[in-house]
């Protein structure tokens, strides 16, 4: 336990500050300069710390006449951030580490804020986010950076919000306004960047800055956006618009003002959104005929245009099917291309759930068996069952396409869709069939119990569906599944492996075939006898 000393005021203290308590100013000091002496890289923090309003001195209140005044350095900072990364090194922790030098420093600010200093404030604030930034591309950050950073956006924001509740002569002047509001604006392109920095920048500079300052920040704004129609710049260019129309709502940026915006910069699927919640409907629908084309914006608006009532049901199906049919056709013997084959899939699935959401049966079956065509496996397959049962069909529909899509799958070798779907239809001898033939494919290796090849995660599907029709089978199946958990090693491997032999032995007892399951675990243990865990799991289950 560490010594206490009776302090000056008459309270404990703990050692170490209780004998510093005790020297005079003179030997604080020679103790000081003994330390920059020692430890030459603390001199600029002890600058640092030299300007702080401390708690003793100030009594916790404002300190009047400093609003204005800067007496820091900010290369102070900088030295102090760039120290805390090269300490920090690399690895996983080194974020951590960081993180705690920086909230020391951003401490530094709070102190200051409190103390009414905002123009020292704003340097501590600035400079820490600035060279954090300059160093945070090459750190592995998992949120601990990047919350101090958070932090100095909330401390500028309380910088730029105390301007006008301060006398005259104590606001900030021209030129650090303009330093604070590019701070705060090079913080905002961080937090797009890098998910957030949780602080509505925009918002606090559409509520404090001048219309002379609105104008500049709206030039950095129109700088920053970029040409092209890629994914990557329409995504940079929303949050740009976004934050212009924030921005200017001080000066009754208008709807329609807010869509030149987005439509100057070629944010087609962003206008014809604003046109639906304006409640502009038929607008809205020309904009994404003519502009919009990704598959999952034209499917997304047709979401969002049948939100708008049954009047637009007609209208927002017409317009995928357009696109659909805009796509360009395989040609004959040839497959198409990824990004075609991409488009159309998308198409297909949103019609054909369509389809049979608004009863129009027959559109839904056809959809989904061009579907299946494209891509025949258990997916495709279940999509075309379910539109051929639906209400409204041909009671002969399903029976009549079921052999048809069997046939397919059959003929390509989806062997594993196959089983799936069999499993699916309770039809447990088909399934045996389609996993024998899985367990014949090229490339399938047999040895001993073991077998490696597509058909070993389905064994456990079917041996557990056939152990009542076809004990044997399943018998046959468990066994590989039980040898790959225990070669997998492992106290999970071998908790699971006892779960199927439970069931081995089991199916055994009900053959009354108790001595073959007695050669079986006895031949097991033998030759995994080095395997403690497995053994005191074959004793817990009493195996």
């Amino acid at each position: 336990m560490a010594k206490i000393h009776r302090g000056a005021n008459g309270k404990d203290q703990p050692g170490l500050m209780g004998r510093l308590g005790e020297k005079s100013r003179e030997e604080l000091l020679a103790l000081l300069e003994q330390l920059v002496q020692r430890q030459p890289e603390i001199e600029p923090l002890l600058e640092l710390l030299a300007e702080l309003p401390l708690t003793a001195t100030t009594q916790q209140k404002k300190r009047p006449g400093k609003g204005r005044e800067r007496t820091l350095d900010p290369s102070a900072i900088r030295s102090q951030v760039d120290s805390a990364f090269y300490h920090a090194g690399e690895g996983w922790d080194a974020a951590s580490r960081v993180a705690g030098d920086l909230e020391h420093l951003s401490d530094i600010g709070k102190d200051f804020a409190e103390a009414g200093e905002w123009a020292n404030a704003q340097t501590v604030y600035a400079a820490l986010a600035e060279e954090t930034m300059i160093h945070y591309e090459g750190l592995h950050d998992e949120g601990q950076v990047s919350w101090v950073l958070g932090e100095c956006a909330a401390g500028l924001v309380a910088c730029l919000n105390a301007q006008p509740t301060l006398p005259q002569h104590e606001r900030l002047g021209p030129s650090a306004r303009e330093e604070l509001l590019t701070a705060l604006f090079d913080l905002w392109k961080f937090g797009y960047n890098y998910g957030g920095i949780g602080e509505d920048v925009a918002e606090a500079l559409a509520e404090h800055a001048t219309a002379q300052e609105r104008k500049s920040i709206e030039a950095w704004i129109r700088e920053e956006l970029r040409p092209g129609q890629d994914f990557s710049s329409k995504w940079h260019n929303r949050h740009l618009i976004d934050f212009l129309a924030t921005l200017k709502q001080a000066e009754h940026f208008s709807e329609e003002d807010v869509l030149e915006e987005y439509r100057k910069v070629g944010l087609y699927k962003e206008m014809a959104e604003k046109c639906l919640q304006l409640g502009r409907q038929q607008e809205a629908l020309s904009i994404a005929q003519a502009n919009v084309t990704e598959p999952m914006d034209v499917t997304w608006f047709a979401e969002q245009l049948l939100k708008s009532g049954e009047v637009w049901q007609e209208q927002a199906l017409a317009f995928v099917e357009m696109r659909l049919g805009e796509v360009k056709p395989a040609l004959p013997g040839k497959s198409q291309d990824f990004t075609s084959a991409q488009a159309v899939e998308t198409y297909r699935r949103w019609l054909g759930e369509k389809y049979l959401l608004y009863g129009q049966a027959k559109q839904a079956t056809d959809m989904e068996l061009a579907r299946f065509q494209a891509n025949p496996d258990h997916t495709t397959y279940r999509s075309v069952r379910s539109a051929a049962l639906a209400t409204g069909q041909p009671g002969d529909l399903w029976p009549g396409l079921r052999p048809q899509l069997i046939q397919t799958l059959e003929q390509q070798g989806r062997w594993g869709a196959l089983v799936t779907l069999y499993l699916d239809e309770k039809e447990i001898g088909q399934a045996l069939a389609a996993l024998a033939e899985m367990e014949h494919t090229p490339g399938a290796i047999s040895i001993g119990y073991r077998f490696e090849g597509p058909a070993s995660r389905y064994q456990a599907q079917v041996a557990e569906a056939a152990e009542e029709s076809y004990p044997n089978e399943a018998l046959r199946l468990y066994k590989p599944v039980v040898q790959r958990l225990i070669d997998g090693r492992g106290r999970e491997n071998y908790q699971q492996a006892t779960g199927y032999l439970t069931r081995i032995k089991r199916l055994y007892q009900k053959q009354e075939q108790e001595a073959e399951w007695e050669r079986y675990i006895t031949t097991l243990r033998n030759s995994n006898k080095s395997l403690r865990a497995l053994k005191e799991e074959l004793d817990k289950r009493g195996l």
